[in-house]
């Protein structure tokens, strides 16, 4: 059975949704906005994507080192963008889709069917006193009884 074509926005593509007034748009409204639809922790990759992908320019307002918002500068070359894709802004709503979760489907650590290791032989620590420390002129000594006998 052939697969057609997901109708499915991309993530960075629903960013670019809510980027495409032109206007400021705060982290903190695209988390409220999409945050059921895209994984906060890649927002920079989506933005990396809408400026390698679909070609868009996105300022990045910071506050020192923290990014207070993005502002999409090139509006009309991305509108042309997603016109040729067939992605409408006005017909895509946030909250609609919610996020995949993992593939993942261990529910424990046992679930995993490890086999336990040999068990590790722990090296044995051997205490050294040391006792009274010779001066140079009493191991010049010691050496010489050494090499005259």
């Amino acid at each position: 059975m052939a697969r057609g074509k997901s109708k499915d926005l991309k993530q960075f593509q629903k960013v670019l949704t809510v980027l495409a007034s032109g206007k400021p748009v705060t982290v903190d409204e695209i988390s409220t906005t999409l945050g059921d639809e895209i994984y906060m922790y890649r927002l920079s990759t989506q933005i990396w994507e809408i400026k390698s992908v679909a070609g868009g320019v996105v300022k990045t307002i910071k506050d020192g080192r923290k990014v207070v918002a993005y502002q999409l500068m090139n509006v009309d070359g991305v509108k042309d963008y997603m016109r040729r894709l067939g992605i409408d802004p006005s017909v895509f709503t946030p909250g609609a889709s919610k996020k995949k979760p993992s593939k993942c489907k261990l529910a424990k650590l046992s679930d995993l069917d490890a086999q336990p290791l040999a068990p590790i032989v722990e090296e044995t620590v051997v205490d050294v006193k040391v006792e009274e420390v010779q001066s140079v002129d009493e191991v010049d000594l010691v050496v010489e009884e050494i090499t005259n006998q």
